[in-house]
């Protein structure tokens, strides 16, 4: 999902049960979690409906989601039951959610889920975890789509094992991927636009070279087609021998060609004279929407314009953009020619604050009423809220939630903004239009039904709502059609009617005419480009005498609601064709009465431009339709027989995750250890176990097995909001504790503790969080030297130690795939540790941690780090610096000190981008930097080194009482986006910045940019 895990206690307890807990021993805040958090708001009341091969689990509110779910899977599973050879020998759970906003809340993976991914299939326990979020047609896709996932998953382990190959062997995502698109359903409208805007902008991937696009959108949609190329070249049989085949060679270009029996570039070229055979006739005649039309927001991610005109007379374009990083509302002014004039200022931003914790870029439009009332939905908590904000004096009106909805969609605003319409999910997944009346304070569902209303727009003069939904027998097959709700009457009319995907309907000024967005399908039954178009709803037309009689309406409504036959004096409809675009156009919104501004999307990528209606140098074909186009009695989607039983409600039963073992030498300990870790969890991922298990030995050999052996079971809740984990350890062997304030030599002592431990992790939003941590452990220590002036030593230290430790994290930064680019993150800390028994420790810990990041350029960040700790009390612990994480230039955690500050500044920029020789690497960057630090204790001297100074090298000086610095550059480098590797080259300095005690150093590292 992302790579930046949340914070907060999921990542606590899972790094400190794995190994052994020692964070939660030393509460001297040596180093706190960052990460933003992912909140279980809702308490779900999970049920498990059963059927004859799947294990659905849905909650109470979701039960007629998951009868569709049920059916659409078991009726799936015959098709690829046949079509695979295959039958599953285990049953498949399915968690379906009603909402995009209740999936990002699922536990089934850590990670973050975006907007935009509409599933996913997890290989731990074979989960298939999906959102309904309105569309049910995309739903049952989705659904299709992850079982093809589940059965492909299921054949490549039975063909590795019957071969005898391992079964860590993965198929290449661009096709499994593809092979999911292809099998669940025909080719979308999205999948026609992408690939005609990759062949028009020519960044079509060839075969060998697919590895590049991993992950990517353009990845499914070229997997896609490479799979139809296959069966309609080779034939259909072929794909399913390219799993069949894999066990012969971990290269998948090789199996492609032994399937397929022709040199891999050969089939590669195949495929692209296949692609570019079906695509460049229709780009014949097509025009390009950047040489056609005006440029008002091309910089970055622009989408979702509307237009105003402001008291002063000059016109602004709005839209949704991300030249900032975070997404943002930007107003751009324009001339009379729609033409930009100076720069966009920003009017929301979103990203860094609980009420507008994020936009939905590509599901929601914005709208703005004639006299400046802006309507914007933004992601709060648990739900969608609505903001009005008055263009005029840029300050929030009304901030509208309802508890009865939980995601809200394309509001659209009257005058004043008293009223707002918009497209809302209900906690059932249901999609509805509704109506908000500020005046009265009442919110009014206009339709109640299974069809996806969506985009709705409110007419000039107020009664009338224009919107897009599939409530017409092309329905099924995801076609949206244009209606018209009358919201004095609640009749409902079509104004389009076919198998054409017709979206975001906007009134013109004077109310006679719709623009909107539109793919229509062509004579080889593929969608053409998505164009605007404008229906003209003042011209009367005829009705065809061979009209059927109206269908009936559920609810008992008059069936003209619908948009059957009108009467012979209402007005028709002419559709007008505006633009013929070689990609798509998005979103159309008036600009005055001759004019509209829109997304477009071409060379992959989204820009906001104007089309001056005048200018068209012909008008294109146009279309009457004078009903002649049916409309067919209501449908509705099939549900799995539940034979009165709904399902039993779910109760937690826990399943082995992994069980790993491993060897390791630690960093703060002379040893070696080796041992196991074994995870347990339920099948929702609300409930963890993790055992630790490992012996730690001396490298200078010394104690028993049992002596050295480390167990820690540790127990997490991750199912309500207060995460909350507990367990009890055993932690014993030979340490070398940098910490510890009497053990300055590389001698190892011996420790032993057992106890318990606690952690709560409060989210109080998105942002921030506390973090509560406690812990007793009874325990001994043997063979210490007292670091002191002196060197008085002794040979135990017997303690009962209770910890406790409160931090407050905060986190808005935002990231690449080598560390933050832009934001702000910082923690405060405090934490008290005493000795209960014999009072040898008792001591507080403070700490504050604050890092800033700014965004001079794309690609080039100013990052600031300031890092302030104390441990004041008896035997207060030390803390750490050194490496090329924090102090460069000195050794790794060398610098020691119960007291310290530290900041670096640094300048991050772009070297190469990613060798298109080596895909593995994302490219080069570099760094300048600068580090200093400050580090005492009390009693030691200004270098301290140990009084048998025999056992130490002259490295292991603790600095204590100076001032530390370095000056120097690095380079980084990032493996698969994933594995991060710098080294760093300067000069360092150990009394003050005094060029002539500069010593040159190099120093290498991996890890991500702080």
């Amino acid at each position: 999902m992302t790579r930046h895990l949340p914070g907060g206690l999921r990542l606590l307890c899972a790094a400190a049960a794995l190994v052994g807990l020692a964070a939660a021993l030393a509460p001297s805040a040596q180093a706190q979690a960052f990460g933003r958090n992912k909140i279980q708001y809702d308490g779900f009341d999970w049920h498990v409906l059963e059927t004859e091969h799947f294990d659905v689990y849905y909650y109470p509110e979701a039960e007629d989601l998951a009868a569709i779910g049920a059916e659409t899977a078991e009726d799936w599973y015959e098709v690829l039951e046949t079509r695979f050879d295959l039958s599953l020998t285990h049953r498949v759970p399915l968690i379906f959610y009603a909402s995009n906003l209740h999936f990002k809340q699922t536990n089934v993976t850590p990670g973050f889920i975006p907007d935009g991914v509409g599933g996913f299939f997890e290989f731990l326990k074979g989960r298939v975890v999906i959102p309904a979020d309105g569309d049910l047609g995309r739903f049952q896709r989705v659904i299709r789509h992850e079982l093809v996932h589940v059965f492909t998953y299921n054949k490549l382990s039975r063909v590795l094992r019957d071969h005898r190959r391992p079964t860590d062997q993965f198929l290449p995502l661009w096709f499994t991927e593809g092979l999911a698109e292809y099998w669940s359903g025909e080719p979308d409208f999205q999948h026609e636009m992408i690939l005609r805007d990759a062949v028009a902008s020519n960044f079509f991937v060839p075969l060998h070279d697919m590895d590049r696009i991993s992950g990517s959108y353009v990845m499914y949609k070229e997997g896609e087609a490479f799979c139809r190329f296959v069966a309609e070249t080779y034939g259909e049989e072929r794909l399913l021998d390219l799993i069949d085949e894999t066990w012969r060679s971990t290269d998948f270009d090789h199996v492609i060609e032994v399937v397929l029996g022709e040199d891999g570039y050969a089939v590669s070229d195949r495929w692209e004279a296949w692609i570019r055979a079906q695509y460049t006739p229709k780009l014949v005649g097509a025009d390009v929407a950047s040489l056609t039309t005006e440029p008002i927001g091309a910089r970055g991610f622009n989408a979702k314009p509307i237009s105003w005109v402001r008291p002063d007379g000059v016109r602004e374009v709005l839209f949704y953009s991300n030249r900032g990083s975070y997404s943002a509302v930007l107003a751009q002014r324009v001339d009379d020619d729609l033409e930009p004039t100076g720069e966009p200022r920003t009017v929301l931003r979103a990203g860094r604050t609980l009420d507008f914790e994020a936009f939905h870029l590509f599901e929601s439009r914005l709208d703005v009423s004639e006299d400046g009332v802006l309507a914007v939905v933004s992601k709060r908590g648990a739900t969608d809220v609505v903001h009005l904000v008055d263009l005029k004096t840029d300050e929030r009106l009304a901030m509208l939630g309802f508890d009865e909805l939980v995601a809200i969609y394309s509001p659209t605003v009257s005058e004043g903004g008293r009223r707002v319409v918009f497209s809302g999910i209900d906690r059932g997944g249901q999609a509805d239009l509704y109506l908000y009346d500020r005046d009265v304070g009442a919110l009014r569902q206009l339709t109640n039904d299974v069809y996806n209303d969506s985009g709705p727009d409110l007419s000039p003069d107020g009664r009338t709502v224009a919107f897009s939904s599939d409530r017409t027998a092309w329905g099924r097959e995801g076609a949206q059609n244009l209606f018209t709700f009358d919201l004095e009457t609640g009749a409902i009319r079509h104004v389009t009617a076919g198998p054409q995907v017709d979206l975001s309907p906007r009134w013109s000024p004077d109310g006679r005419r719709l623009a909107f967005a539109s793919a229509r399908r062509e004579a080889d039954g593929k969608y053409s480009a998505q164009d605007l178009w404008l229906a003209d709803l003042g011209t009367p037309r005829l009705l065809a005498d061979d009209r059927p009689a109206p269908p009936a309406v559920p609810g008992g409504a008059d069936p003209d609601d619908l948009g059957g036959p009108p009467e012979a004096d209402e007005p028709g409809v002419e559709l007008r064709q505006l633009t013929r675009f070689a990609s798509a156009a998005f979103d159309p919104y008036w600009a005055g009465e001759d004019a509209l501004v829109f997304a477009a999307f071409e060379d992959f990528r989204f820009t906001v431009r104007a089309l001056d209606l005048d200018s068209l140098a012909a008008a294109p074909e146009q279309i009457v339709e004078g009903g002649t186009a049916p409309i067919a009695a209501p449908w509705d989607y099939a549900r799995y027989d539940v034979e009165g039983d709904p399902g039993e409600p779910y109760s937690t039963s826990y399943q082995l995750d992994i069980a790993q073992g491993g060897f390791a030498t630690t960093t703060t300990a002379s040893a070696q250890a080796g041992g196991a870790t074994i995870a347990f969890s339920d099948m929702l991922g609300n409930e963890r176990i993790y055992v630790t298990a490992y012996s730690s030995n001396s490298i200078q050999g010394g104690r028993s097995f049992l002596d050295g052996l480390n167990v820690a079971v540790t127990r997490l809740h991750l199912g309500r909001r207060a995460n909350v984990g507990y367990g009890a350890f055993r932690l014993a062997g030979p340490r070398y504790d940098r910490t510890d304030p009497d053990q300055a030599s590389r001698i190892p002592s011996y420790e032993q503790r057992v106890g318990v431990l606690g952690l709560v992790s409060y989210p109080l939003s998105y942002f921030r969080r506390f973090d509560v941590e406690t812990s007793f452990a009874v325990g001994q220590k043997t063979g210490l030297l007292r670091a002191a002036t002196g060197g008085t030593s002794f040979d135990t230290l017997r303690t009962a130690t209770l910890s406790n430790s409160l931090t407050l994290v905060e986190d808005h930064a935002l990231y690449s795939a080598w560390g933050p680019v832009q934001g702000f993150r910082a923690n405060l800390s405090v934490g008290y540790t005493t000795d209960l028994w014999l009072s040898n420790e008792s001591y507080y810990s403070l700490g504050a941690d604050v890092r800033n990041y700014v965004r001079i350029s794309d690609e080039v960040t100013f990052a600031s780090w300031g890092l302030v700790r104390a441990n004041v009390g008896r035997r207060a612990r030390l803390n750490l610096l050194g490496g090329s994480w924090s102090l460069r230039g000195f050794p790794f955690l060398r610098v020691r000190g119960s007291k310290m500050w530290f900041t670096t500044h640094e300048l991050r920029f772009p070297i190469l981008r990613r060798p298109p020789l080596f895909p593995i690497i994302a490219g080069l960057r570099g760094a300048a930097f600068v580090d200093a630090a400050h580090n005492w204790t009390d009693g030691y001297n200004d270098v301290f080194r140990d009084p048998d100074y025999s056992l130490l090298g002259p490295d292991e000086e603790l600095l204590v009482g100076t001032t530390k610095g370095s000056v120097g550059v690095g380079v980084r480098t990032s493996l698969l986006g994933a594995i991060v590797l710098r080294y760093d080259v300067g000069y360092r300095f150990t009394d003050g910045f005094d060029w002539s005690e500069r010593t040159p150093f190099g120093q290498f590292f991996f890890g991500y940019d702080f």
